[in-house]
């Protein structure tokens, strides 16, 4: 039984790692390279929403000279903006579509590690789960 356990376990951190790695790291190059621009909020795409962050539709503009804005959705929870307010936006230069928020950026310090973190959790349970399995069957 706790070859099946560790199987899945281990299946369990491979996917988990795979489905984080690339929001992981769009989130871990954002931090590390990414530019801000002002944001001007176009609209809110969840107001109703309380315990999540609100998503907002802001226009950006990653060069001063640029016609028109880039469209780009954030995420923001200290504080929301108005239609038509100005806030701080960091984006990828590589791909300025890819944005967020600066309050979300600097709201935790593991931000951008998810996958990494993942790992840990699977070990815990596992060791957790074996320890009981163990611990039974004497």
């Amino acid at each position: 039984m706790l070859r099946y356990w560790a199987l899945f376990c281990v299946i369990g951190a491979a996917v988990s790692v795979l489905v984080a790695f690339p929001k992981a790291q769009r989130e871990r190059r954002l931090k590390k390279h990414g530019r801000t621009a002002t944001g001007i909020c176009r609209g809110h795409l969840n107001p109703e929403a309380e315990s999540e962050p609100m998503r907002v539709r802001c226009g950006i503009r990653t060069y001063p000279e640029q016609k028109g804005e880039i469209w780009v959705v954030v995420r923001t929870h200290e504080r929301i903006p108005q239609v038509g307010e100005q806030f701080t936006v960091v984006y990828d230069p590589e791909d300025p579509l890819h944005a967020e928020s600066l309050d979300v950026i600097r709201e935790s310090r593991v931000w951008g590690y998810g996958d990494l973190a993942s790992l840990p959790v699977w070990a815990l349970l596992f060791l957790l789960y074996g320890g009981c399995m163990a611990a039974a069957s004497d």
